[in-house]
C-alpha cells in the first residue's frame, strides 16, 4: 500500500449540478408518469374485479330464484295431490309410486344445483 499523495486529495472531482428544471424533467419526470400508469392499471382492474363479482352474484342469483321456482312447483303440486286423492282403490299404489318417483328426481335436480352453486361460491372467493 502506498501513501497518498496530498496533490491528489487536493484536486476535488468536477459534478454536474443540475439545474432544477433540467432534474425535475431528467429524474422525476419518468418516475411520476410511469407511476401514473400504474394507478390507470390498477383502476382498470379494480372496475374489471368489480363486473366479474357482480356477474357471479347475478349467475348465483339467477340459480336461488330457478331453485325456488322449484319448490314452490313441488310444494303446489304435492298440495293438489292431497287436495285431490285418486278416486280408484286400485291404481292407487302405482299412482303415488310414479309421483314418489317424480319427487325424488326434482328433489335430486334441486340438489344438484345446489351443489353447482356452492361449487360456483367456493371458485369465486379463490379467485
Amino acid at each position: 500500500m502506498r501513501p497518498l499523495d496530498v496533490v491528489e486529495l487536493a484536486e476535488p472531482e468536477e459534478v454536474e449540478v443540475l439545474e432544477p428544471e433540467e432534474d425535475f424533467e431528467q429524474f422525476l419526470l419518468p418516475v411520476i408518469n410511469e407511476m401514473r400508469e400504474d394507478i390507470a392499471a390498477l383502476t382498470r382492474e379494480h372496475g374489471r374485479a368489480y363486473m366479474r363479482n357482480r356477474s357471479k352474484l347475478w349467475e348465483m342469483d339467477n340459480m336461488l330464484i330457478q331453485i325456488k321456482t322449484q319448490v314452490e312447483a313441488s310444494e303446489e303440486s304435492a298440495l293438489n295431490h292431497l287436495q285431490n286423492p285418486d278416486e280408484g282403490v286400485e291404481g292407487r299404489g302405482t299412482k303415488r309410486c310414479e309421483k314418489a318417483e317424480e319427487k325424488a328426481k326434482e328433489i335430486a335436480k334441486m340438489a344438484e344445483m345446489l351443489v353447482e352453486l356452492v361449487r360456483r361460491i367456493e371458485r369465486s372467493e379463490s379467485s
